[in-house]
């Protein structure tokens, strides 16, 4: 069984999630990070996982944090799978030349939105056929994903943490209900504080649907994986969720 990370940072920037995201629109300064593509490899090592889908961490210039970890990924094919990241708003306009060539000629496999998806954003998406990352901070999870999931049928969309990296039993709860109306709608298994949330993901989504994730090496990710052994999936399903889920979106 191949095991494969779909959400794991490289690169230097400011950390993903709703906390960092509060303090900014406060006006607080936020922890900048540093991984090194050495460090996700070597965390991918001690936590047994084949291969990372590496995303920058957030940037005010994502073409260079996009070039840099597509550079990355060429220098460890075997190893890491490059994600871009655009923000629809910052990059109104150019949204359409920067993603092709990142997915055409860097060999970068789906994008996440740094904010709102918009009408440019997925009609470049559905063109291009790649999954779209996005997590709404700060926002619920219901209101920020029925219109676009509904519009864009064909597009599959990826949530990241169940609906909720701090682990908020309503925004857990919403994703479920999205998940099961949108099949277009996958969840990835970072960062979900509370295990019965995920255990009730396994029981009422389909397998398919369901994505391994650590959000490492930000976070531990031999958690990451002891918590999907603990679910004691059907052989399939375990191999679905670790690796074969995630390689089909990306067309591997």
């Amino acid at each position: 069984m191949m095991i494969i990370d779909c959400n794991m940072w490289m690169g230097s920037g400011g950390a993903w999630g709703f906390v960092e995201n509060q303090a900014s629109a406060a006006g607080v300064a936020t922890r900048q990070l540093n991984y090194e593509p050495e460090q996700v490899i070597e965390e991918c090592q001690r936590a047994g996982i084949d291969r990372a889908c590496v995303i920058p961490l957030r940037h005010p210039e994502y073409e260079a944090a996009n070039r840099y970890v597509a550079d990355q990924c060429a220098r460890h094919p075997d190893r890491l799978i490059g994600i871009a990241v655009h923000s629809p708003q910052r990059e109104q306009g150019s949204l359409k030349k920067l993603l092709t060539t990142e997915i055409q000629s860097m060999g970068m496999r789906a994008v996440r939105s740094d904010g709102p998806p918009t009408r440019e954003s997925l009609d470049v998406a559905r063109e291009l056929g790649i999954p779209v990352i996005y997590y709404p901070e700060g926002r619920g999870v219901a209101q920020s994903y029925h219109m676009i999931a509904s519009t864009y049928p064909d597009v599959t969309f990826i949530l990241p943490h169940l609906g909720s990296y701090g682990g908020s039993w309503h925004l857990h709860m919403e994703a479920l209900d999205l998940a099961r109306r949108y099949p277009n709608v996958c969840i990835d298994t970072s960062a979900i504080s509370v295990p019965p949330y995920l255990e009730m993901a396994v029981k009422e989504m389909p397998n398919e649907r369901i994505l391994f994730a650590s959000c490492g090496p930000h976070l531990d990710a031999r958690v990451a994986v002891e918590s999907i052994r603990l679910l004691e999936l059907p052989k399939k399903a375990h191999e679905n969720v670790m690796g074969n889920n995630i390689l089909r979106l990306l067309k591997m």
